[in-house]
Formats: C-alpha cells, sequence, structure tokens
C-alpha cells in the first residue's frame, strides 16, 4: 500500500495535533493496492484528496461499498475508504452453470456484496448450503476474487463491464 502526504499538506498537519488529521485510502479503477493518504482535517478534504492524487474532474469518489459518489466528505470523519471509477455504475455478469445474469452495481461495491446478489434470489437461487461455498473468480483464473476487494477495481478505466464466474470450488486447501 502506497502512503502519500503532499509537502504543502505536510506542513500545515506538522503544526496541528493528530486528531486533526484525515486519512483517506484509495482505491483506482484498475488496480487492487489502495494508495493512503494524510491531510489535514478541515476544509474541502475530498478537493483536497483529488490534487494530492492528481485525479481527473470526471473521476468519482465512492466511499466503500455505497450506491452514490460524494459530493463532499462526512463530517467528523477521521478514516475514510474510497474507490474512485469514472462511471457511477458498471455491469457485473456473472456465469454459473450454463446461464449467465447480469446487474449493474457501483464501482464501490464489495466482491461479497456481488457475491451475496449472485447466490440470492435475484441471481441464481442457490439453497444455502452450496451459498456458503460460492466464491466469484475471474475466468481462467486459479484463485477467487477477495469478498473485501471493490469490484471497480478488476476494471481499468474505460471498462465498464466485469464477467466473473460462480464457482462452488473448494480453495481452502490451495
Amino acid at each position: 500500500m502506497e502512503t502519500l502526504t503532499p509537502a504543502a499538506e505536510t506542513a500545515q498537519a506538522g503544526d496541528r495535533p493528530s486528531e486533526d488529521i484525515v486519512r483517506i485510502e484509495v482505491v483506482h479503477a484498475g488496480r487492487v493496492d489502495a494508495v493512503t493518504l494524510e491531510l489535514p482535517g478541515g476544509g474541502d478534504v475530498l478537493a483536497a484528496a483529488r490534487r494530492a492524487l492528481a485525479l481527473e474532474a470526471e473521476l468519482l469518489l465512492f466511499e466503500r461499498d455505497q450506491d452514490e459518489p460524494l459530493s463532499c466528505a462526512p463530517p467528523g470523519r477521521k478514516h475514510l475508504r474510497l474507490v474512485s471509477h469514472e462511471a457511477r455504475a458498471v455491469k457485473v455478469e456473472v456465469r454459473y452453470d450454463h446461464e449467465t445474469r447480469a446487474h449493474e452495481f457501483a464501482p464501490s461495491k464489495t466482491v461479497f456484496r456481488v457475491l451475496q446478489w449472485a447466490v440470492g434470489k435475484h441471481g441464481f437461487r442457490l439453497d444455502p448450503t452450496l451459498a456458503a461455498r460460492a466464491n466469484l473468480i475471474l475466468p481462467d483464473a486459479e484463485n477467487p476474487l477477495l469478498r473485501e476487494a471493490v469490484i471497480g477495481s478488476f476494471m481499468p478505466h474505460g471498462k465498464h463491464v466485469l464477467v466473473v464466474d460462480l464457482t462452488l470450488r473448494d480453495f481452502t486447501n490451495g
């Protein structure tokens, strides 16, 4: 995980008590690793994060697992987990047993949330025993997607469709 503390922000942060620091983790489209920023609290923290990361104006910032992009930072928060993506919603196509089901999600949704949909009544309606063993995996991949990862991290900029397979294979013993 990469940590950035912009020089101008660091000078200001050095003058403030540590409780005025806001820690922001940002996952970019197409990248699984988060970039961490430590910025002084107060003011427009999202604008400061955009400047520090050199984000284009058209990129949206979502709070992790939320449906709508942020227009301002939630007040009083000292830690934010954000996802940057150009699309408000992305299409996830889940393949299982020769069928494909698709649904649109915010790019900030976790793999776990997509998995819940896929095994549930709007997806493939798996019984609870099978659902407990289910994982999502990229086509031709060896390992399942980490459930805490956000789906936008698997789609580089310009891509708005993610195809995954629903598998019941046991990955616990390698």
